[in-house]
């Protein structure tokens, strides 16, 4: 490192050369992975528990459980490597020596640990020309030093670990990837069998929530509890009572003590992490709610395809910031091309059935706003309407393969050149969370017509991303001048979600959105709109079944008892069976919408309520 004219070590950079010998720099210092010839000689998995330069108390428990996730992984296939503490902010370090391995190896292997485990920065493995840690009791710019956890430093100044033992770590980790939608991952360890939650959840969920001490990461074992619970309905209450004794929600109840070991938590601290948890699973939640049944590509050409398309996406994203942000309009448009990406992403095809106002749910928009950015972006030839909606099915929409900005630009991966099947499933991992966190972050109240905006959203969520911003660099990153950049940034500043970092500004350590949103007035907006959209869905297809009623002939009719009326007996039926009461009319016999909507939102046709009715009941 180079200290400046002040003698500091302010910003994270390595210019400077210092030859190996017995006399250390007088600044930190880092080691160089890959020789001159792009060979690797070391590998180092950082995993980093901050957001966006902050550390983040829930990330860093989540990045130690990942750590002692792989080196359990790397213990049982013998290969030799040492664990430490990067720094007093607690962040780890597993660190292996090669006899050799080519770049594209530990890239693949890069990414296949990336998909497994969210906190590890990977990106030193991917860069064999200057991609370098920080070694083993070397010091940091904040006064502490790495310190070993676990191994033997000799191991590093001995090389033993071949080739071919990367490529069985490697296949061991594209086995243990957790699914691309998260509810349908596989549990970590061996599950109790005897365990039963007080309320039905789905099999993967039962089985993550019987996780025998949360198996081996405790901490992506509770998540994927807790995702589980809000994707099943449940409430905080109910969460709250089967931390108690849930096996999987050991993550809740005890922490990671770095020694082999865990200790209970103190009852202030497992209630507040538990509540920031949940709240995060909601949004997840809520994103995933649109996806229809697990399906997987029929054949990897079409995957390639739509990872191409992507790619391509947030590419221009990228590089052409001012196309997406030179108005309000093309910041939505920016948010549904990102939704209908991500929804090809999970589902694995290429033409996508979306609703307008499912998209509008997951970007945080209005039904209207998703519509008019979904014509603009067929417009301008960036999606495909495959097929417009017919009765009760939503329209279809293509993801467009080639969005290059200019005739010639190369693709990231040649037609020719195909990814081989666990590259391309992890790198469909890294689009999906990237995807995911980008749509969670901007999808609050807060960030509504009422709230800061939809663009302070879009601005909010690249800040995870960066290490800080200043003024300039935050226009540069969302498309807008300066001036609104600074007035963002200012709305931001005055509801403490962003502080000041050096010589700009990162996201606060606290997510304080929701204070922000009841301050604005603007808190549960978006759960008040879902349940409108609920609503507007059950009374047209309420409306639908009563024109498919005057259009039979009346000897053909059912009789249907009046919406007010009780029903003799209770009786269950599935939804394709559903047979609903006569819809409400005027004095002049017309049909009241207006009516049939407030008994809609009443309740008074919901599954549980006693207007259910079967074929003829009267």
């Amino acid at each position: 490192m180079k200290r400046d004219a002040y003698g500091r070590l302010d910003e994270n950079s390595y210019p400077r050369t210092h030859p190996v010998g017995p006399t250390e720099p007088s600044a930190p210092w880092l080691v160089r992975l890959a020789d001159d010839a792009g060979m690797f000689r070391l590998l180092c998995f950082d995993f980093d528990g901050k957001e966006a330069g902050v550390v983040s108390p829930d990330l860093m428990e989540q990045a130690v459980d990942d750590c002692d996730a792989l080196s359990g992984l790397l213990d049982g296939l013998r290969i030799a490597h040492v664990v430490c503490r990067s720094s007093g902010t607690g962040g780890r370090h597993i660190w292996v020596a090669l006899y050799g391995a080519p770049s594209k190896m530990v890239e693949a292997l890069a990414r296949a640990a990336r998909a497994n485990y969210a906190t590890l920065d990977h990106g030193m493995l991917c860069n064999a020309r200057t991609g370098g840690a920080r070694p083993p009791l070397s010091p940091h710019r904040d006064g502490s030093s790495s310190t070993v956890l676990r191994g033997h430093l000799d191991s590093l100044t001995a090389p033993s670990v071949s080739t071919s033992e990367l490529e069985a770590l490697t296949v061991l980790l594209d086995a243990s990837r957790p699914a691309v939608r998260r509810t349908d991952s596989a549990p970590s360890g061996p599950v109790d069998a005897r365990y039963a939650s007080h309320r039905p959840l789905s099999a993967t969920g039962q089985a993550h929530m019987a996780t025998i001490d949360g198996g081996s990461n405790p901490s992506w074992t509770g998540f994927m509890c807790l995702l589980a619970a809000a994707t099943a309905g449940w409430s905080l209450a109910e969460v709250v009572r089967e931390a108690r004794t849930a096996p999987g929600m050991e993550h809740y109840r005890t922490k990671n003590t770095s020694r082999g070991t865990r200790k209970l938590r103190s009852s202030v601290e497992a209630t507040a992490r538990l509540e920031r948890q949940w709240a995060k699973a909601q949004q997840y939640s809520a994103l995933q709610a649109p996806l229809p049944e697990r399906r997987e590509p029929a054949d990897l050409t079409e995957l390639t395809t739509i990872v191409a398309a992507t790619e391509a996406v947030l590419s221009g994203f990228r590089v052409s910031p001012g196309r997406w942000g030179r108005s309000e309009k093309a910041v939505h448009q920016r948010t549904i091309l990102s939704a209908i990406a991500y929804l090809c992403l999970q589902t694995g095809k290429r033409v996508v059935a979306a609703s307008i106002r499912d998209l509008a749910l997951m970007g945080g928009l209005g039904r209207t706003t998703a519509a008019d950015a979904l014509t603009a972006l067929a417009g301008a030839g960036l999606l495909e309407r495959v097929s417009v909606s017919d009765g009760g099915n939503a329209a279809e929409w293509r993801l467009q393969a080639d969005l290059s900005t200019s005739y010639g630009t190369l693709r990231s991966q040649p037609l020719d050149n195909p990814r081989p099947p666990g590259e391309l499933f992890n790198v469909r991992a890294e689009l999906v969370s990237l995807l995911e966190a980008q749509l969670t972050d901007g999808r609050h109240d807060l960030f509504t017509r009422g709230g800061l905006g939809h663009t302070a959203g879009q601005l909010y969520a690249a800040l995870a991303l960066e290490t800080s911003v200043t003024v300039e660099s935050a226009a540069r990153l969302v498309g807008i001048g300066s001036r609104h950049a600074a007035t963002i940034l200012s709305r931001l500043r005055h509801h403490h979600l962003i502080i000041k970092h050096g010589g700009g500004w990162v996201r606060a350590r606290r997510d304080l959105r929701d204070g922000a949103a009841r301050i604005l007035g603007v808190a549960g907006l978006l759960l008040a709109r879902a349940d409108r959209y609920r609503g507007e869905r059950e009374v047209w297809e309420w409306w639908q079944a009563e024109l498919e009623q005057m259009m039979t002939a009346p000897r053909k009719r059912s009789r249907r008892p009046h919406v007010s009326s009780r029903t003799l007996e209770s009786v269950d039926t599935s939804p394709a069976e559903r047979s609903w009461p006569r819809y409400p009319r005027n004095t002049e016999r017309r049909a009241d919408h207006r009516s049939a909507r407030h008994l809609v939102a009443v309740g008074a046709l919901s599954p549980d309520s006693r207007w259910q009715y079967l074929g003829d009941a009267a």
